[in-house]
């Protein structure tokens, strides 16, 4: 993850141009774009829903609020239909929307000037059809939303006037309020209609059922007529009341009866208790009671004193006086219930006369009778039915004075002071996360689409060769100036890293301290693998090595004018002469005189490839050279589509393979690899050239000024 992160940073600094240059770009496009956006907007107006949008108007005015309770179904459907063509074709009727200014463009322009065959052909517009584009793009700026969990919405109007947009809120609700009213006036309206219709209908039926009932009591001389709100006729009633008091009366001379047989038994038995729960006499009561306490008296003086005390005997003189007392009570007593069932006898056989007669006068009014009580009941249910029609259509009259619409203003719309759209404080911030979005997508698809290797971890992954040295890149304003920079820079960075491919390739060296032939090539031209010649050859001469630079690139040698300044131009004979000509290694050697170093200008240029015979002599040539000096290094031409390299690579006892930074393609490094391998070239490693500071994460140490200054210091002395 940290290494992932390292490249990423890396990649944002190779390409940190790209990045500012998106970056600015988008934010200047999209700066204009949002300044040429227009204002708009937003006024609400908040309502709460009163719950009496649904109702019934045949309901009672007690069960209105339990039909139709607010709930958020309720809310939805008040909010949906605030949200109609009904409403916005009112609201539109009311405040229609401002005549546009005329487009006056450059076809106008000329048509008012005479030009007469680029004026706009006037099309006939139809109302109809514009009243519907207006509520259509009015509904598109209306938005009703309920609040979660209350009956409150949120009226939104969006407009390019603050003004008109307070207005429209505020004429959505009033306009839909008026609707509202008018449709549940409606509903009522078309209810009591009904009402009264069917109330006449209903109070005409109950005249004539109760017309019908007297009719037919006058014609059949019915003399038992019903009385007041009854409608049972009165025979039926004096027979079932005279059932009635005869059952009363049958019972009354069944309980006389039981009660006197009781007690009569009581009285034989002597059972004192038995007379007070059959008599309702008082004296017999507390007689009887007097005797039950004078028995329990005596039963404990026994007890305690015997039956023999004195005491017994006056007990027992007691008890026989209270017994006989008794006895004459409970007599009376007898008397009273007798006399009470003569009484309910007689009643019983008058009211069994009385129920008689009854019965033989309604034997012969039985079949009128259950018909004048079938029109009777007729009567009855239609005044009924009449009643409660009568009492809905008072409370529906009386209710349409009382109409309330659906919902209630809480707050009115008023001007909004800032606009709603464009909020230019949140459009910069999204502006500014979107453009350096775009920056660093650019650099990221930049540095994933690039022919090179932007990543030293890369070039190890993909060439199979050590990576002898990273050498950074060099700033100069001349090439003088980038081929003395060993010279006048001793301790940077690129100083360094060559220094150390010097040492590292002198370690290579076979034993016994034979010369070393190097031969640098690379993909293409310009990716300093001649830079690095001299720089490699002037470390070593300043080691203390004898070195010869071979400028072995007949067809553009380049040594001349860096060793020369460009001044005494391209020499007549080099080493493509001495190849194909035979001349003396010694006329065409020179020496470079701030460094101290030979070398072998490339010569006239080769218009054949090398045949055997020069290639043997170059051979010999290449084995007299190493006899005197230390290090040869040969700078090969490039290795796509010419073939000089190879032959030079074969020959030499290492071979360099230069790579420039984010110009080489990774297939083309691959490609000449595999050629020098298949000639059998003796690969020492990779070089990366002209890489950026940021390319990885170490690059070498480097000296910094006052370390210079000490060490220029030791240098003079």
């Amino acid at each position: 993850m940290g290494l992932v992160i390292r490249q990423t940073v890396r990649a944002f600094l190779r390409h940190r141009m790209l990045f500012i240059l998106t970056t600015l770009g988008v934010v200047v496009v999209g700066g204009a774009v949002m300044l040429t956006l227009k204002p708009r907007y937003t006024a609400t107006t908040t309502v709460v829903v009163s719950g009496r949008a649904q109702q019934d108007p045949l309901a009672p005015n007690g069960q209105q609020q339990n039909l139709a309770p607010p709930d958020d179904e309720l809310v939805s459907t008040e909010a949906a239909m605030i949200h109609s063509r009904d409403v916005a074709a009112a609201v539109m009727a009311q405040l229609p929307p401002p005549a546009a200014p005329p487009h006056v463009g450059l076809r106008d322009r000329l048509c008012h000037m005479g030009i007469g065959f680029l004026c706009h052909a006037s099309a006939p517009v139809d109302p109809q059809v514009q009243r519907e584009h207006e509520e259509d793009a009015f509904l598109n700026n209306l938005t009703v939303t309920p609040e979660p969990r209350t009956q409150i919405l949120d009226i939104n109007v969006v407009d390019g006037n603050a003004e008109r947009a307070a207005a429209l809120a505020n004429a959505v609700v009033t306009n839909y309020q008026r609707i509202a009213l008018a449709r549940q006036t409606g509903d009522i309206n078309r209810v009591a209609t009904w009402l009264d219709n069917r109330t006449a209908a209903l109070r005409q039926r109950w005249l004539d059922a109760v017309q019908k009932a007297n009719t037919f009591d006058n014609v059949h001389g019915l003399t038992n007529t019903n009385e007041g709100s009854t409608s049972t006729p009165l025979i039926e009633r004096q027979i079932a009341d005279t059932s009635a008091n005869l059952s009363q009366a049958e019972g009354r001379l069944a309980a006389a009866q039981a009660r006197a047989d009781a007690l009569r038994d009581a009285a034989a038995r002597g059972d004192a208790r038995a007379a007070v729960a059959l008599s309702q006499e008082p004296i017999l009561v507390a007689t009887a009671n007097a005797l039950m306490q004078l028995q329990s008296t005596r039963q404990e003086e026994a007890a305690t004193y015997g039956p023999q005390h004195p005491r017994l005997r006056a007990l027992d003189q007691q008890i026989a006086t209270t017994r006989a007392s008794l006895e004459a009570e409970t007599q009376a007593a007898l008397s009273t219930i007798r006399e009470d069932q003569i009484s309910a006898r007689a009643e019983v056989q008058r009211l069994n006369e009385n129920l008689d007669l009854l019965r033989q006068k309604a034997g012969g009014q039985s079949a009128p009778q259950a018909e004048y009580r079938t029109l009777d009941q007729e009567a009855q249910s239609a005044r009924a039915v009449y009643e409660t029609f009568l009492e809905h259509a008072k409370e529906v009259v009386d209710r349409a004075a009382l109409l309330q619409p659906p919902i209630s203003v809480v707050s009115h719309a008023s001007p909004p002071d800032v606009p709603s759209f464009p909020n230019r404080k949140k459009i910069g911030l999204g502006l500014i996360a979107v453009a350096l979005a775009a920056g660093a997508g650019a650099v990221l698809l930049r540095d994933y689409f690039a022919a090179g290797f932007t990543e030293i971890e890369r070039l190890r992954a993909a060439v199979p060769l050590p990576l002898l040295a990273v050498v950074p890149k060099v700033g100069g304003r001349t090439e003088q100036a980038v081929r003395r920079h060993v010279i006048d820079h001793p301790y940077s960075r690129a100083t360094e890293a060559v220094r150390s491919l010097v040492m590292q390739l002198s370690m290579r060296v076979h034993e016994g301290g034979q010369p070393l032939c190097l031969a640098i090539t690379s993909a293409g031209p310009e990716e300093g693998k001649s830079t690095l010649a001299l720089w490699m050859a002037t470390i070593a001469r300043r080691g203390g090595q004898k070195v010869l630079v071979i400028d072995a690139d007949h067809r553009r040698g380049m040594l001349d004018q860096y060793l020369a300044d460009g001044t005494t131009g391209r020499p007549s004979l080099g080493m493509s002469d001495l190849v194909t000509s035979g001349v003396p290694v010694a006329d065409v050697i020179r020496t470079d005189p701030d460094t101290g170093f030979d070398y072998i200008p490339a010569g006239r240029t080769m218009q054949h490839a090398f045949s055997p015979v020069e290639i043997r002599r170059l051979r010999t040539i290449l084995t007299e050279l190493k006899r005197s000096y230390e290090l040869v290094i040969i700078d090969c031409p490039p290795l796509l589509g010419l073939s000089d390299a190879l032959v030079h690579a074969n020959m030499a006892d290492q071979v360099i393979f230069v790579c420039r930074w984010k110009s080489t393609a990774q297939r083309a490094v691959m490609a000449c690899l595999e050629r020098l391998e298949a000639c059998g070239a003796p690969l020492a490693g990779v070089v990366a050239t002209m890489v950026e500071d940021n390319a990885m994460d170490v690059m070498g140490y480097s000296y910094g000024n006052r370390d210079i200054k000490i060490l220029s210091r030791f240098d003079d002395k």
